[in-house]
């Protein structure tokens, strides 16, 4: 006789997870906040102006990344760490909309979008 168990995929998982929107917002900020310091890398006036913004936007994926694995474990800190993360979302997209290329623009908006995500969880 042969016991099979039955285990929810991944998908049903996250289908199921009631932060799944904010979780991926924040998937979303992560992976923006990293091409856009891989595209001001290249930048002419790297040096003289991205230096802060490229550590903001570090901070920015990380903190995101973090918040992202404590949502989907339903973490008991969640409200804590969306805090932080709106907090920093918000400082990325101010620094980013100081550029006026278009990667940091759209940067700007995902962090913008972001931060409005992790305020509404953190309220919850």
């Amino acid at each position: 006789m042969q016991i099979t168990m039955n285990m929810p995929t991944m998908s049903l998982m996250a289908n199921g997870n009631p932060h799944q929107e904010c979780i991926d917002a924040c998937m979303k900020c992560t992976q923006i906040c990293q091409e856009c310091i891989t595209l001001c890398l290249q930048e002419a006036d790297l040096l003289r102006s991205r230096a802060n913004c490229i550590k903001t936007l570090q901070d920015c994926a990380e903190i995101c990344s973090t918040a992202a694995c404590f949502m989907s474990r339903g973490s008991g800190s969640i409200r804590e760490i969306c805090d932080t993360c709106a907090t920093i979302c918000e400082r990325c997209a101010t620094e980013c909309s100081i550029f006026k290329d278009a990667h940091c623009q759209s940067c700007a908006d995902t962090c913008s979008m972001c931060a409005d995500m992790c305020r509404d969880m953190a309220n919850m």
